[in-house]
């Protein structure tokens, strides 16, 4: 905590430090050819000091008043601050940085002229400060954001691994009933499964390549329970080393997946079709299932697709769709996202 505290304090310590190299340079451009000696350099520099610090003044400690809305206190303030920058900048010029500029009889004129410099330049100081502080503060709130979305991810993360667990575990126990010599070989299956899904479950991208090898495993188990009774195709044309290239954020696409098995079971014409297809740099993924029976539907908490569209929303904001449309005997699913080029 110290730690970062310190390093705070520096940083703004040298934000101030190049604010004031800055106006300090702008100030004086004009007076360079004149600086010829270490005195007329000192006349300069303290000429430019008085100038920052009833500016600095008048950000510290009368700026606030303008903030807490009250505007008679902060017009004195800021007019006696002014006027006292300005003489002290007045005397010092006349007797010291530039006593041979000024006429007596312009006097009047001459405070007048360092009244107006004054203003300026606490004018110049607030408007950098206001910038630097807008500008932390979007930063602060993008910080904020970002870090409400992780979040919101692992949030989203812990409501899926139970919810994956279910329904594994649900379809291990269908084939344990009918067939359950078959059921050790699952269970091996089943933990791949498993054990892909903890150990990315938490990590921001993975191979486009292993998300997919990671359907294939889903789908083979359900071709194992089910595969007699429903038409089961997953087409993907694209070889693993092509799609090694990509990276996608894990476990988004296998929800839909679940689902299509989930509510398509049918007595008659029980079918689910995947098509997975690379274009550019965009997954598109195409589902096509059959309708439940309506003694078989199963009831649904739309715990799985309301995770789904959360995460798709955190993770890509409005660059995604995900459209589904109904007939008379079919459902279907169009999901798009974006992609990211493996970086090596």
């Amino acid at each position: 905590m110290m730690n970062n505290i310190t390093i705070s304090i520096r940083k703004r310590w040298r934000q101030e430090i190049i604010i004031f190299c800055a106006m300090y340079v702008l100030t004086m451009l004009h007076e360079w050819l004149f600086i010829n000696s270490l005195e007329n350099f000192l006349k300069g520099l303290v000429f430019f000091v008085i100038l920052y610090v009833q500016a600095q003044i008048h950000r510290f400690f009368i700026f606030r008043y303008y903030l807490l809305k009250k505007y008679f206190t902060y017009f004195a303030y800021s007019l006696g601050v002014i006027l006292a920058g300005a003489s002290v900048l007045f005397i010092a010029n006349i007797y010291w940085i530039q006593p041979d500029f000024f006429e007596q009889d312009e006097l009047a004129i001459s405070f007048l002229y360092h009244f107006v410099i004054c203003i300026i330049s606490t004018a110049t100081i607030m408007a950098l400060s206001l910038m630097q502080s807008y500008a932390l503060e979007v930063q602060r709130r993008n910080m904020n954001q970002i870090l409400l979305n992780e979040m919101n991810l692992k949030f989203l993360h812990a409501q899926l691994n139970p919810h994956f667990f279910f329904n594994m575990l649900n379809n291990l126990y269908g084939v344990s009933l009918t067939e359950p010599d078959r059921t050790p070989g699952l269970i091996i299956k089943l933990s791949e499964l498993m054990r892909y899904q903890i150990e990315n479950g938490n990590v921001p991208k993975v191979s486009l390549a292993d998300e997919i090898n990671f359907i294939r495993n889903y789908i083979d188990l359900e071709r194992e329970r089910i595969g007699k009774r429903c038409d089961i195709q997953l087409i993907c044309n694209h070889s693993a080393d092509e799609m090694k290239a990509w990276q996608i954020s894990p476990l988004l696409i296998i929800i839909l997946v679940e689902n299509s098995f989930k509510h398509s079971q049918n007595l008659s014409d029980w079918f689910v079709h995947i098509h997975i297809e690379l274009r550019h740099d965009k997954l598109l993924m195409t589902i096509e299932n059959s309708l439940a029976d309506e003694k078989l539907k199963k009831p649904s908490t739309q715990v799985g697709l309301n995770n789904l569209k959360q995460r798709l929303s955190f993770i890509y904001n409005s660059d995604y769709s995900l459209n589904e449309e109904q007939s008379e005997s079919m459902y279907k699913t169009v999901l798009t996202i974006p992609l990211q080029k493996l970086l090596i």
